[in-house]
């Protein structure tokens, strides 16, 4: 029963259709549940969940079923301490990266919604994840290998979802969702729970931006590789950098330029550097692209990047079943 509140008006071609359309799927994926998608697995999964409820909260004001949401999730850690990848589910799947969104989702949560005594609540569970995940730190402060399925995206990139990783890890990628994770978490830490927790947070998070930077930058392209062997590179990496401000400030738009100007699966020049061939983010991460974009002061960028959903309107899917 989510009812429309927000609106848009601009001479953006198309306007309307595109809002219309994306409202429509965001309806179509939210019952008693949110789902990744109401024909194929019909699964709250943890990263697709994550934006839903953000566009919720923006479209609404309804927060019902982000509360739902956040606390199903929260039901679904193991022993060890992570979430499953999705839940409510019948048959157990984890995806340790969605651990980490779960907590960003809770901070989003905070953000969006009074309702402070469901963080209070929550936030002590927040650290058995990121135990988990500290405990598989390098020394140099990337993380390392870890269990289950490291999925980042669907590119050709990232093969079957996984990002590159080393032998003993140290993946861009990997390592820049477990700092957004840890900021998030250090934050609510200081309004609601342990000072002593928010240092060690921030603790993790300089000496992994400091490991990123002297590792994994490569200077001869101007992006950040996806393990320090700098053998591949990716758009989800120097997004997550720019976001994140693992990238310095005055680097940030010089990335963001680089990326938008490569060509998908062929090198490209941009800025006098030749870069690697890149392929381009899926619908999934181009929300964080449109974050990196508006968080580098590019926001009049944003326009430039709606082609799929152009694409999806030549497909027909402005018009309603």
């Amino acid at each position: 029963p989510f009812d429309a509140k927000a609106s848009i008006r601009g001479d953006i071609p198309q306007l309307d259709a595109l809002w219309q359309t994306g409202w429509r799927t965001a309806r179509l994926c939210a019952h008693e549940t949110y789902m990744d998608a109401p024909y194929w697995e019909q699964l709250q999964y943890v990263g697709d969940t994550r934006i839903q409820a953000l566009i919720s909260y923006v479209m609404t004001g309804d927060s019902r079923l982000a509360r739902q949401a956040i606390t199903n999730i929260d039901d679904s850690r193991t022993p060890e301490g992570i979430t499953e990848s999705r839940y409510p589910s019948g048959l157990p799947q984890f995806i340790p990266p969605f651990s980490l969104l779960w907590v960003s989702m809770l901070h989003d949560y905070w953000m969006y919604v009074d309702d402070p005594a469901l963080v209070k609540e929550t936030l002590p569970h927040t650290r058995t994840v990121l135990d988990w995940f500290s405990a598989r730190l390098r020394p140099d402060g990337l993380l390392g290998r870890m269990r289950w399925w490291e999925f980042g995206d669907w590119t050709d990139d990232y093969r079957d979802g996984d990002p590159p990783q080393e032998a003993d890890g140290g993946s861009s990628f990997l390592t820049m969702q477990f700092i957004e994770a840890l900021g998030d978490a250090a934050e609510m830490e200081a309004r609601y729970g342990s000072p002593e927790r928010e240092g060690q947070y921030r603790a993790m998070i300089r000496k992994a931006k400091e490991a990123l930077n002297r590792e994994n930058w490569d200077p001869r392209y101007g992006l950040y590789a996806d393990t320090p062997a700098k053998k591949t590179y990716s758009y989800e990496a120097n997004i997550l950098a720019v976001w994140l401000d693992v990238a310095p400030a005055a680097e940030q738009k010089a990335i963001l330029r680089r990326l938008l100007g490569s060509k998908t699966g062929e090198a490209t020049t941009v800025d006098g550097k030749t870069l690697p061939a890149l392929s381009a983010p899926t619908y999934y991460f181009r929300f964080y692209l449109s974050r990196a974009l508006e968080h580098a002061g590019m926001g009049d960028a944003y326009l430039g990047q709606l082609g799929p959903w152009y694409q999806m309107l030549r497909l027909g899917l402005e018009e309603p079943l």
